[in-house]
């Protein structure tokens, strides 16, 4: 279809939206920070010689509520976004544009941090640029299939070629001491840690299908959000008595039932849905299926409980700063990264594998807390974060304004 004023072609026929949803942002805001609490696994939170109960509850609850949840529900909002953008008539070229540069900050992001998902937003949004058009179910369908990936591959193809998990407490332990003494981040300065990053780049959509972050499973993830919003669905999720409060405690029974049962599994089988496989074929796909639905049935599970309080309590500051944060997730998102860099690595304060669960909630919090105090302030002056105001002149090619009101003089 062509836009009669802009002489361009558009994405999709729908009429101009009526702005922002201040919830969809509370929800971003709030996926930033279970995603960046799982991120500070990633420098020795993980390892299985941190034995100490304290660990022990930090870590399970680490596992049950955030571990694959959080990226699943910021996946699921990147997939809502589009739809949200896409139907104000957005140019194919904008929207080109707008991932390419988002993959170039992902490209500098990935240097620093090796979790970064910006890169693999930006390969796979410009699947669903192409993908966009093709009706719901068939939509729906893929996403199934590719939900269903991480288990069948799993079962099938198990191991990662070495081991990747201690044979008992002992050698746990050996292990961690190593990580601390010769570890990468630990023993490495910045640049030969962002050598051997750039080492893995780009990043590759299907790589490591068979596990449960995978970027299919992304992707899945991106298709179920962009229906969800297509649909209406997300509109009506709002509306008052439209069962979404219901709905979101039959999730809440049902993930956490399935969780507790992955639990067992994993205590009496020697299951474990990240890592080589130890049990039998049967026992694998079994606990793989169990942990793949025990994430959707919890990513649901969050998005409306979150999106129900976000939108009964919008006037609370606390919902507010949440907001904020999410108006600005990429520039937080990156200043995430930059707290890693100075927290853990050598060259910053050196605490990589020095910490363990209890020790990284709680600075999880406190940079949360410090994160939405600096956005809410931000906003007094300005209209966009700076990387949302960078990304958006790259993507559109001029500038916008960026203070919220004319500075003085």
């Amino acid at each position: 279809m062509k836009d009669a004023s802009a002489g361009k072609q558009t994405l999709i026929s729908h009429p101009p939206s009526h702005g922002r949803i201040p919830e969809v942002d509370v929800l971003r805001g709030f996926a930033l920070f279970g995603v960046f609490l799982v991120n500070l696994f990633a420098f020795g939170g993980d390892a299985s010689a941190w034995s100490a109960p304290i660990d022990q509850i930090a870590w399970t609850l680490k596992h049950l509520f955030f571990e694959s949840k959080f990226w699943g529900l910021f996946s699921l909002l990147f997939g809502i976004s589009c739809w949200l953008q896409w139907r104000d008539n957005l140019s194919w070229l904008t929207a080109v544009r707008r991932f390419l540069v988002l993959f170039i900050f992902g490209i500098g992001n990935a240097l620093l941090f090796e979790g970064d998902i910006l890169m693999l937003y930006a390969e796979l949004g410009l699947l669903l640029l192409i993908l966009h058009r093709l009706p719901a179910r068939w939509l729906l369908a893929m996403a199934l299939a590719l939900f269903l990936v991480f288990p069948t591959a799993h079962t099938l193809y198990p191991d990662r070629g070495e081991p990747d998990y201690p044979k008992d407490p002992v050698e746990a332990g050996l292990w961690l001491e190593e990580d601390r003494e010769e570890g990468v981040y630990a023993a490495d300065t910045l640049v030969e840690i962002i050598a051997w990053h750039a080492e893995a780049l780009p990043e590759v959509p299907w790589a490591d299908y068979q596990w449960p972050d995978s970027g299919l499973m992304v992707l899945a993830m991106f298709l179920l959000g962009f229906v969800m919003a297509r649909t209406g669905w997300l509109e009506r999720c709002l509306e008052k008595d439209s069962g979404a409060g219901q709905l979101a405690i039959r999730c809440w029974c049902v993930g956490l039932l399935l969780m507790a049962g992955e639990r067992w599994l994993s205590f009496t089988q020697g299951y474990r849905a990240f890592g080589e496989a130890v049990p039998t074929p049967a026992v694998q796909l079994t606990g793989d299926l169990v942990f793949a639905v025990a994430t959707l049935a919890l990513v649901i599970a969050w998005f409306l409980s979150v999106l129900s309080l976000a939108h009964r309590f919008a006037r609370l500051r606390i919902v507010k700063a949440m907001g904020a944060v999410g108006k600005m997730s990429l520039t937080m998102y990156l200043l995430q990264t930059l707290v890693m860099v100075v927290v853990f690595y050598s060259s910053g304060l050196g605490f990589a594998y020095a910490l363990g669960p209890a020790e990284l909630i709680p600075i999880a919090v406190v940079v949360y807390v410090l994160q939405m105090w600096l956005a809410s302030q931000w906003f007094c002056y300005f209209q966009v974060g700076p990387m949302e105001w960078l990304w958006r002149w790259g993507s559109d090619g001029h500038r916008r304004p960026l203070w919220a009101v004319p500075p003085p003089g």
